[in-house]
Parts: C-alpha cells; sequence; structure tokens
C-alpha cells in the first residue's frame, strides 16, 4: 500500500471513529470538578515500543525496542478529542569490540556502538471516552532522527568514559494508528491500560546499520551509511495516566 492509500485509509478510520463516538455521546464522561482546567483537560501515556521496520528500511536493520511518551490534551469536555504530541527512543541494533585504549596508556577497553531512531509526531487523537474497551484513533505529522553513538568502557567496570556519535540525521514523516485503551484504576487519578499499533511513514535519509563503520589504520574509521524511505510499524503497550 503506498502514502497516499494509507493516508485515504487513515481518514476514513478516523471518520468512521468520529461517528461512533457520536453515538455514544449519551455515555461520556463528564470532567472532574476538581484541579485547574490544565489539569482535567491532560493526560500523559508511556509505552514500551517494539519498531517493525518496513520496505527497504527492513532488508537494512532489524527490530528495534524503546519506549514512548505522549501528552494529550482534551478539546472538548468528554474527551473524544485530543491534541496528541509523541517521543520515542528505540535502540535498533549495537555492536561491541576491543581494542586498545592507546600506544601511550596501554591497556584494553571495549568500544561499544549503538543505533537509535527517535520518531516524533504531533496531531489529532479520536477516542470513545467511556466503557470498558475505549478504541482510539490517531494521525499527525513528525520527524524520525537516527543517530549512532560509540562509547568507551574499562574492563573492570561497565560505566563509560567517553562517546561520540558516528553519524546522524532526520527525515519527516507522517503517522497513522490506533489501540485501545482498558480502565485498570478510577480514583483521583485514572489509569488505563494502552494498546496499540502506529505506522509511520518515514521520508527518505541516511542511517547506520550494525556492520556499517570500520576501522582503518591510524586509529580511524570509515563510517558507510546506507539510504532509503524509513518506514516503520510500532507496537505499543504501556498506560495513560490522568484524565
Amino acid at each position: 500500500m503506498n502514502t497516499a492509500s494509507m493516508s485515504r485509509a487513515a481518514l476514513l478510520l478516523i471518520l468512521a471513529a468520529s461517528t461512533l463516538a457520536a453515538q455514544n455521546a449519551s455515555t461520556r464522561e463528564p470532567l472532574a470538578q476538581t484541579g485547574s482546567q490544565l489539569a482535567r483537560r491532560s493526560s500523559f501515556s508511556l509505552d514500551v515500543i517494539q519498531s517493525r521496520p518496513q520496505g527497504a528500511l527492513g532488508r537494512n536493520v532489524g527490530l528495534g525496542y524503546g519506549v514512548d511518551g505522549a501528552y494529550l490534551f482534551r478539546l472538548d469536555g468528554a474527551g473524544i478529542w485530543s491534541i496528541r504530541v509523541g517521543a520515542g527512543i528505540v535502540s535498533y541494533g549495537g555492536e561491541s569490540r576491543r581494542t586498545t585504549l592507546s600506544e601511550s596508556v596501554g591497556g584494553r577497553v571495549n568500544v561499544k556502538t549503538n543505533n537509535y531512531i527517535v520518531p516524533m509526531s504531533i496531531g489529532a487523537q479520536l477516542a470513545r471516552p467511556s466503557g470498558l474497551f475505549r478504541p482510539y484513533l490517531n494521525a499527525g505529522i513528525g520527524g524520525l532522527a537516527f543517530f549512532t553513538e560509540s562509547h568507551l568502557e574499562g574492563e573492570d567496570d561497565q560505566r563509560a568514559f567517553a562517546s561520540t556519535t558516528n553519524h546522524s540525521s532526520i527525515a519527516p514523516s507522517w503517522t497513522a494508528g490506533g489501540g485501545i485503551y482498558m480502565p485498570v484504576y478510577n480514583g483521583k487519578t485514572n489509569v488505563q491500560l494502552d494498546l496499540g499499533m502506529q505506522y509511520v511513514g518515514g521520508g527518505r535519509t541516511r542511517y547506520l546499520a550494525p556492520g556499517r563503520i570500520a576501522d582503518l589504520p591510524g586509529a580511524r574509521i570509515s563510517v558507510t551509511p546506507l539510504e532509503s524511505e524509513t518506514h516503520l510499524l510500532i507496537v505499543r503497550l504501556g498506560a495513560r495516566i490522568g484524565s
């Protein structure tokens, strides 16, 4: 499915969910009467995520794991429409090797290299605000930042004492996703289970994969980036906290 088709499908899903939410208007939950207006309309989500690269990106890099957070601001009293701002970080592969620190100092250290993706987005979310199962849909625009970092660790302890960024880049992106909230605690602070998926259509950019940094004589390195479109499927499991 191409980008235009995905966008049309996301729009149709949002329109369908809007109709469903309107039909359930009689079951909306009122906002709490205590606290500031901002607090009553705000909530946060924190999720453990798995990234599943798609297309050319999937042929170059493997699965990634990390965390994701989002801030949601209710646009209406019931919480059907919200503004959603999200960001996360995913590690999609690393490598480690032992080397000599220097000819003059001696001793061996571990050089560890990790590759990361930072998905960022802002957009709208549509949700059913009540019931045991509360489906939601969201869509937005943003970016995907890629960076690769190496650091040194001594053999006697695992603390990093020097680091460098080998490569970094950013690509524009659009997102479309959905999921379900399930209440697990209702009190002064409400807690809901958050289970969802999000498709990220990332633009073309350069990034590194494991094995793309090579050592050269004279303590030099060769960095060989890959380049492609950067589409991802993100699976999330976590909690939403707040109204």
